[in-house]
């Protein structure tokens, strides 16, 4: 089960806190019950920080896979876009708590990579990642650590387009979906920035799309980072606020549909990382600045990964990234994106971009209803793992 604390620890309930027991952890025999922090820097055995942003966990045969960027020594010395990094990372852990690094996926592609999504292909006995490398790209692998490119290829818009932000999901009978942001010519948006989502099939063998359209495009524009997963009957898709390396950050809109193919259907809490409860669409950067208070968590989000509880039941993890939030953090930059005209205070050797914290949240749902409920601030939480 989860056990969540919001402001502290339990006790504090008691002086009017909120204390919320999602699942009573009871200590299943074959079970592990772990605490991860969100209010501390992630750090590996071996006390270096967890460099691995952007990412997601997938578990498989007990181990904990965590995929990530890399920005090793990267400072802010130097403007974005830099030469070499992002670079990838693997870390495994047997707990979510204790992570090893196992090094560079992909170290014979150069240049930089960008935002890895890892599958498992049980027909084929292998992972599948999907990473940006100035398009999409493919690599397999049969220890999730090493891997080989397996291609590069783009969207039904073609490589013009872009992507930005990869969702993979294979369903149960096996047939693939990846949900992303793009910008195709010719369609008009909301904001006229572009950065709309849509899901396509993937190809059989799960390395490519297959360039067919499943749903059509996502009705708001200037968002990225989407998500689709399934729990119990029920599709998810999901996407947040443009945020290019902001301190600001986005919310978590929230779809939900009886299948892939639709009928979609924004939820009535739509963001849930805002909290105002009308808005489509919370953020708090660029085309949306005005909504900075209206975020609970200045963080950019990448979900889901599922993590399997004692209680038969899975965890759907998401994971957000806290831009320019570690030591030393330069005053007055909020981006590394031109920081709205004001760069040079961005400029210092002394903060590290591998130093940025991050927030680990398991999502609540309304069992009645299926929803995503609202997030709430949450400093750390307790998962009962699965043996």
């Amino acid at each position: 089960g989860i056990n969540a604390e919001y402001g502290g620890t339990a006790m504090q309930a008691l002086s009017g806190r909120l204390l919320l027991v999602v699942t009573l952890v009871l200590g299943h025999a074959d079970s592990k019950l772990v605490t991860i922090h969100n209010d501390r820097p992630r750090l590996a055995v071996d006390g270096s920080y967890v460099d691995a942003h952007d990412g997601m966990i997938l578990h498989h045969n007990g181990t904990f896979f965590l995929y990530g960027e890399s920005y090793g020594n990267q400072t802010m010395a130097t403007p974005y876009p830099w030469d070499t990094r992002p670079r990838l990372l693997v870390y495994t852990s047997p707990d979510l708590v204790t992570w090893t690094c196992r090094g560079d996926p992909l170290p014979m592609i150069p240049g930089t990579l960008w935002i890895p999504h890892v599958i498992y292909d049980p027909t084929h006995n292998r992972f599948v990642m999907w990473y940006g490398a100035g398009g999409w790209a493919s690599a397999t692998s049969t220890d999730g650590i090493n891997f080989t490119p397996a291609g590069i290829f783009s969207s039904r818009f073609g490589a013009a387009a872009g992507t930005d932000g990869t969702g993979l999901f294979v369903d149960e009978d096996g047939t693939g979906y990846v949900a992303f942001a793009s910008n195709p010519a010719g369609v008009p948006g909301a904001l006229g920035q572009g950065h709309l989502v849509s899901i396509e099939r993937m190809s059989p063998g799960l390395l490519s799309s297959s360039l067919v359209n499943v749903t059509g495009l996502f009705p708001d524009d200037y968002v990225e980072s989407p998500s689709l997963f399934k729990r119990k009957d029920t599709y998810y898709l999901t996407y947040g606020s443009c945020c290019c390396g902001c301190a600001q950050g986005g919310g978590i809109v929230v779809f939900s549909a009886p299948g892939v193919a639709g009928p979609w259907t924004r939820q009535a809490h739509a963001d849930v990382n805002c909290r105002d409860a009308h808005a489509p669409v919370c953020g708090g950067y660029g085309a949306r600045t005005g909504q900075l208070s209206d975020l609970v968590f200045n963080a950019q989000w990448w979900g889901a990964s599922m993590i399997p509880l004692a209680n038969q039941d899975t965890a759907v993890l998401f994971m957000g990234r806290r831009w320019l939030s570690g030591p030393r953090h330069p005053q007055g930059c909020n981006d590394i994106c031109g920081n709205r005209g004001n760069r040079s205070v961005c400029v210092t050797s002394s903060y590290f971009l591998k130093s940025d914290f991050s927030v680990w949240y398991p999502l609540e749902f309304d069992e009645h209803t299926n929803q995503i409920l609202p997030m709430k601030s949450l400093p750390s939480f307790s998962l009962d793992l699965a043996e």
